[in-house]
């Protein structure tokens, strides 16, 4: 009989322990922080790896192996459970990164000792790059990202490229020669998201080389993708080449002694009317104020007039430009043109030229437009006073 009993304790003292599984327990405690994890369809995330590390660790660039001092792995169950039953820090991160889906949170040592429980959703990771503005003499920057193991170089022009990041709003560690800056950076779930580092940004942008091979612009100096177009202002203008012909026709070798591409068109108009070349460089919503740009210099080429525009397009704008104009008369030689703000017409109303004053604090385009008969080449253009900063979403 006493053997039977002592069985029975036995028995009933295995089957109350805590079954471990890479640190976790698979059976609710009275005291552990419970956090159900489930994936987009609502599903449990089963056997999903979380890490928890301190909030403030970041992968050091000369030792990839380096290990945070506080690092966990937890396996949730087969019902997407985890159970916690201590932090040994005050705040930790917790990440999880599943088959294209994951989640970034921070977990505090009061709600794990209250003995809490959460549910995190798992959803589609996204993506973030961007450009560190590199001072002279750095050739890159280390881009890290706290509460994780996110290290990336960049390249000798500053960009940078980190993919598979849960969705969150992270602080991001830049470290650029002797120097250590912070950012933050918000990604969204599936989304690829911009995060340019601009502590040493230079006080001049390059808004246009004309390099692409595509209606698609590359705007080295903003880190971003703009879209060009070319258009008409009544269907009695003609250009060569043709409008309706693929964008990279007007894109041609720049000649003369100039190396590299530049934009090309021949335009025939008739007075009141006229061609042009526009491309965003600021978004409808969010504006550019460049109001204390200092001059816009740029190269050109060619015979006839044309002008310099910039735009405040979108519903939300006041929807008015301001334009200076300029006279080609050699289209062998290259001359280099600097356009200042005292430079663009005063206002007067005439086809929506609001002046300078007021376009300036709202840009959204930037226009090169040909009149009457006209031949232009244009390349290289360069706004100063400046800073990519200033084109930043706000």
């Amino acid at each position: 009989m006493k053997k039977l009993l002592l069985l029975f304790v036995l028995f009933a003292l295995w089957a109350c322990s805590d079954d471990k599984v890479s640190g976790i327990s698979t059976v609710e405690t009275e005291n552990a922080f419970l956090i159900r994890v489930v994936r987009g369809d609502s599903l449990p995330a089963a056997n999903v790896v979380a890490r928890v590390r301190t909030v403030d660790f970041v992968r050091d660039s000369a030792n990839e192996s380096e290990v945070p001092e506080f690092f966990v792995e937890y396996v949730a169950d087969s019902l997407g459970r985890i159970h916690i039953d201590s932090l040994a820090v005050e705040v930790a991160s917790i990440e999880i990164v599943s088959e294209g889906e994951g989640m970034f949170r921070r977990l505090f040592a009061r709600d794990v000792r209250e003995g809490d429980s959460v549910q995190f959703v798992l959803e589609k990771t996204g993506s973030l790059h961007g450009k560190v503005y590199l001072p002279e003499g750095v050739d890159y920057a280390w881009v890290q990202v706290y509460g994780t193991d996110r290290l990336v170089k960049t390249d000798s022009n500053g960009f940078y490229e980190m993919d598979s990041l849960p969705p969150f709003e992270y602080i991001m560690r830049i470290v650029v020669g002797d120097s250590v800056v912070k950012n933050s950076a918000k990604v969204d779930a599936g989304e690829e998201s911009l995060a340019n580092v601009y502590a040493f940004e230079p006080d001049s942008v390059k808004v246009l080389d004309f390099e692409s091979d595509n209606e698609k612009f590359f705007i080295n100096d903003l880190g971003i993708s703009v879209t060009g177009y070319m258009a008409v202002t009544d269907t009695s203008v003609r250009t060569t080449p043709s409008i309706d012909e693929n964008f990279a026709s007007f894109l041609v070798d720049a000649g003369a002694g100039r190396e590299g591409k530049a934009l090309h068109w021949e335009s025939s108009a008739g007075f009141g009317f006229w061609s042009f070349f526009g491309t965003w460089v600021c978004k409808e919503k969010s504006p550019c104020n460049l109001s204390a740009m200092d001059s816009v210099v740029f190269y050109a080429r060619g015979t006839g007039i044309y002008s310099i525009i910039f735009e405040s397009l979108g519903k939300s704008n006041l929807e008015g430009k301001t334009l200076a104009n300029d006279t080609l008369k050699s289209s062998d030689e290259w001359k280099r043109v600097c356009i200042k703000p005292s430079d663009f017409k005063p206002r007067d109303d005439l086809y929506g030229n609001f002046g300078w004053d007021a376009v300036s604090e709202a840009v959204t385009t930037i226009t090169v437009a040909a009149y009457d008969s006209t031949e232009v080449w244009i390349d290289d253009i360069t706004l100063y006073g400046v800073k990519p900063s200033d084109f930043a979403i706000k």
